[in-house]
């Protein structure tokens, strides 16, 4: 088993008491979780992915709220085994050997780097200025890799959404929009035709602050983030491997074993539209404008078929909206959305294996009533199609005492 540690970074929303004025403040809570993993030995790599799906809390008193809160943790084993294989036999020149080949991947290179954003993006001339910043989200979208001579090159945009007071007569809610585009370049050593990298990207610190600008006006958002790449490399190899040998003047006895390795049969990648509506729950307030909606992947599966990749999971998508309510001028609800996507894969087989990653690449929304929103979400997806290959291959040869056959009844007959 493995043993887990993360934290959660809550920003909490609540209306005050005292000015009825909807106010933020931040908390962390740290925990630790052991998960079982079938098969793991020393030597494994571990990547494991911690993301949050649902937040309830209660009112406790006017200081203290109880938050109850469901996190996915997903585990990714990576072991990689060096093997030596038996390619021929020599020691008499009569040795006669049968061979066979076959393709595999091998691990080349794996790399884990982080980059950082840092931005300062000034406040459109039509907003007031910051006076609290109450809530900013953050996601990654629209990523894509290229080989650049000895390096890969990243590619992406940090799409912000900020909540907040605004610095004005009626301390108003405002909500403003920015998009930071980045590229950053990773040095890598193995580059050729046969390797293909494999890449996964994961927002891994985010957090803004408002700054005064030279009028002394809070209207800099300063955005500071810091982005995790994990690259496999793996090489396509035909080995060769010994399955089985002879002499015609001496008497040895093979032993073989197993090999175990892998073949990535097929890329995997592309990308989906979901449309759906989401509808509040008839205690909330009514939906007087939209804050932001968020949406992560849920659980989600992968099968293979003849020709076909099916995928099936959901997205968990958190609603925050603005109501025309002096009790509860602002609210939030859950909404689950559905998906099974199909993915034509020609070389992709009944039985293989198949290791994909699901991102929310673009969300966009629409207020069809009081009580109901339309949500469209652009879904990524990449990942591998994998062939076990497990074969025999000689591993030992044993000599009797008298190896050397003297009398012609002794020696093998030829086939």
């Amino acid at each position: 088993g493995a043993n887990i540690s993360f934290k959660i970074n809550y920003k909490i929303l609540y209306l005050s008491d005292s000015d009825k004025q909807i106010k933020a403040f931040s908390a962390v809570s740290e925990h630790s979780v052991k998960i079982k993993i079938p098969g793991i030995s020393a030597g494994d790599t571990l990547q494991i992915l911690c993301r949050v799906e649902k937040t309830d809390s209660v009112y406790i008193n006017s200081r203290k709220i109880s938050v109850k809160t469901t996190v996915r943790v997903e585990a990714l084993q990576k072991s990689s085994t060096e093997a030596g294989i038996c390619i021929g036999l020599s020691g008499t020149d009569d040795i006669q050997c049968q061979k066979d080949s076959i393709a595999i991947s091998n691990l080349a290179e794996s790399i884990s780097k982080q980059f950082d954003i840092d931005e300062e993006i000034e406040l459109s001339g039509g907003k007031a200025a910051y006076k609290e910043i109450l809530r900013s989200d953050a996601m990654l979208s629209d990523i894509s890799h290229s080989i650049i001579g000895d390096k890969i090159q990243i590619k992406g945009n940090l799409q912000i959404c900020t909540l907040y007071i605004a610095d004005d007569t009626s301390d108003s809610l405002q909500i403003i929009e920015n998009e930071i585009p980045f590229a950053h370049s990773i040095e890598i050593e193995n580059i050729s035709e046969n390797i293909s990298h494999h890449t996964d990207y994961l927002l891994n610190k985010y957090s803004v602050e408002a700054l005064p600008d030279l009028d002394g006006e809070n209207r800099i958002l300063h955005v500071s983030a810091t982005i995790l790449a994990n690259i496999d490399a793996y090489s396509l190899c035909q080995q060769e491997f010994l399955t089985d040998a002879y002499s015609l003047s001496q008497n040895f006895t093979l032993s073989t074993s197993s090999v175990k390795a892998m073949l990535i049969s097929e890329e995997i990648s592309g990308q989906f539209v979901l449309r759906d509506s989401a509808s509040k729950t008839d205690e909330l307030p009514a939906i007087a404008q939209i804050v932001n909606v968020t949406a992560l992947p849920g659980e989600y599966s992968c099968t293979a078929s003849e020709g076909k990749v099916t995928v099936t999971g959901n997205i968990i998508c958190n609603v925050l909206y603005l109501a025309e309510d002096a009790d509860a001028p602002i609210a939030s609800f859950a909404a689950t959305v559905p998906f099974v996507q199909n993915f034509d894969c020609p070389q992709v087989t009944d039985g293989m294996q198949v290791l994909a990653s699901i991102c929310v690449n673009h969300i966009s929304f629409n207020i069809m009533s009081p009580s109901e929103t339309e949500l469209r979400i652009s879904v990524a997806i990449k990942g591998t199609a994998i062939k076990q290959c497990n074969f025999e291959t000689i591993c030992e040869i044993i000599l009797p005492d008298t190896p050397y056959l003297e009398e012609a009844s002794d020696r093998p007959a030829i086939l």
